[in-house]
């Protein structure tokens, strides 16, 4: 896949998720204005909008935006790291008006600002797999999301490991990544998952 074709996948499923990505920052801004001490309100809260924003990347909710990725000469992992981008980067940026929020507030924790985006990303990729399907297995991806989010916490408050935590999400964050790509590369979109 050419840096283009990434570049304009990825910028078009931004802009038609604009609105979630507002409302998502505007959440995370309130709450880290609410919340301002510790990493467990970027980590969980930033896990919770990743997951929310990636189900937003399900198939037949932008069908213009599928039709053209689906007669893009592109295989299905070139397409997962497309569209995976933008609920990572959306996750990124709702953890980042938390942060801010935390810093309005007062808070000065570069613990949250150095472990929260890695946990938000692995769960947020996560998270995708469950976009395409349905039933059981949406709701066994969906609670693997957000059990990576919460082993991810574990390991940075209660083990005190930055460096388990890193390992961890960037071990998930391939797992997970790579599931999407061979998910879609089979995805008929009349029977689903």
């Amino acid at each position: 896949m050419t840096a283009r074709a990434l570049f304009a996948i990825a910028t078009a499923r931004l802009y038609a998720e604009r609105r979630v990505v507002l409302y998502a920052c505007a959440a995370a801004l309130f709450a880290g204005l609410l919340q301002p001490r510790g990493a467990a309100g970027p980590m969980l809260l930033g896990s919770l909008l990743g997951v929310a924003v990636a189900l937003t990347q399900s198939p037949g909710r932008r069908p213009y935006l599928d039709r053209s990725e689906q007669g893009a000469p592109l295989f299905g992992r070139e397409l997962a790291r497309a569209k995976a981008l933008v609920p990572c980067i959306a996750a990124a940026i709702a953890v980042g008006a938390y942060l801010c929020g935390q810093f309005l507030a007062g808070s000065r924790d570069g613990l949250a600002l150095a472990v929260a985006p890695i946990a938000v990303v692995a769960a947020t990729l996560t998270a995708l797999s469950a976009a395409i399907r349905r039933g059981w297995n949406r709701a066994v991806y969906l609670a693997l999301a957000l059990a990576a989010a919460a082993a991810a916490y574990v390991l940075v408050v209660v083990a005190r490991s930055i460096p388990g935590e890193l390992a961890f999400c960037a071990l998930v964050s391939f797992f997970a990544l790579r599931q999407y790509g061979e998910a879609l590369a089979r995805y008929d979109p009349v029977e689903g998952i």
